[in-house]
């Protein structure tokens, strides 16, 4: 019973820990003037895509809504070898636009990385941006943006939520955000969106963090993260009612199942330690509900019955700061049914992975080693 109660005790200091760097206020939050670009128009945005004919259209409104595009210098966008009509409704979209857009095409590479890296090199302005093709987000977004920029930040992680999709999704979402924004506001970076990310493009030529795992499907995120962490880069948050990205969730069980499986493989491979850990942590906390559940109806351990309540109230408290930040709050009262479901996820990911079931990403198998 010690190892559950050891278990459970770093749970909660995880999760207080989160909530509280969640709290403190970046140290990108410098007022624009503080901001030093050599040009005005200082940030590109990357949109790598393959076959989003059904959802390019909302990131599409979501830029012509924008109040200000000032910063930005141009929106690249990189197609993977779409067989679907993306490419024409982007360029359909761009005619008569006021905003430098610029259309590529990856030729013999394939995959994400490849896409990003191609439009990297193919951009003129300090600052990129990468985002994926199923966002929206505020209509005053890029208007904020640069009051949210430091003077020495190398890497930008903005809060990526889900707005639609399973409410399993749309929960998980909602607490990796408190945990991504939180811990990097303590200096411990642990996890990374790929949907909104903000670097600087001369370190990223510098490093060139996808050089050694082009052939790993995924994981354009975390491989970029770890590569800013080594090099000992400066890291801040970005967060702010109108500065949230949101994406599409899951919208199966399966799907769920399926990328929650292939989020687990990145981390796996990532080397980041401390990511690991934590994750480690928290499916040892999870799994650990079903022996204390025996334990307690068959030996009537009040301690196990403690350690269980113990857990539901850590997890309704990170959920409703959360819901509350990020203001979801339709969320709330699915708290008690997450807390019983989700151990059971765990299991069925793990067990798809012992079992190597084959995964699928945009129609081409996930390669993961």
């Amino acid at each position: 019973m010690i190892f559950f109660i050891v278990i459970f005790i770093l749970y909660a200091i995880f999760i207080g820990f989160s909530i509280i760097g969640f709290q403190i206020n970046s140290p990108s939050s410098f007022s624009i003037k503080d901001f030093k670009s050599s040009k005005e128009k200082f940030l590109t945005i990357i949109i790598p895509f393959r076959n989003e004919e059904n959802r390019i259209n909302n990131l599409l409104s979501s830029i012509e809504k924008q109040e200000n595009l000032n910063v930005i210098n141009q929106f690249i966008f990189v197609d993977d070898h779409s067989s679907d009509c993306t490419v024409e409704i982007i360029k359909n979209w761009t005619l008569n636009k006021n905003f430098k857009c610029q259309i590529l095409s990856l030729k013999s590479d394939f995959g994400k990385k490849k896409a990003i890296d191609f439009g990297v090199k193919s951009s003129n302005s300090e600052y990129i941006m990468t985002i994926d093709a199923d966002i929206t987000f505020n209509h005053s977004f890029f208007a904020n943006l640069k009051n949210k920029l430091a003077t020495n930040s190398d890497l930008y992680l903005i809060s990526v939520i889900e707005d639609n999709g399973l409410f399993i999704s749309r929960i998980i979402s909602l607490v990796l955000g408190i945990i991504t924004i939180g811990m990097t506001n303590l200096k411990f970076p642990i996890l990374a969106n790929g949907a909104g990310l903000i670097f600087r493009k001369s370190t990223y030529i510098k490093l060139q963090p996808f050089h050694s795992n082009f052939h790993i499907s995924s994981g354009d995120d975390i491989f970029l993260l770890k590569s800013f962490i080594k090099n000992g880069n400066f890291i801040s948050t970005i967060f702010g009612n109108s500065l949230t990205i949101k994406t599409e969730g899951a919208q199966s069980f399966k799907s769920l199942l399926i990328r929650s499986l292939r989020w687990s493989g990145k981390m796996k491979i990532s080397g980041i330690f401390s990511s690991n850990i934590i994750g480690l942590l928290i499916v040892f906390c999870n799994l650990s509900i079903f022996p204390l559940v025996f334990f307690y109806f068959k030996y009537s351990y009040n301690t196990a019955l403690f350690l269980i309540l113990f857990k539901l109230i850590i997890d309704a408290i990170i959920l409703f700061v959360a819901s509350i930040k990020f203001k979801e709050y339709s969320m709330l009262k699915f708290t008690f049914f997450m807390f019983l479901i989700y151990p059971f996820i765990l299991v069925l990911i793990i067990l798809l992975r012992i079992f190597n079931y084959d995964q699928k990403w945009k129609g081409r198998r996930v390669i993961s080693s």
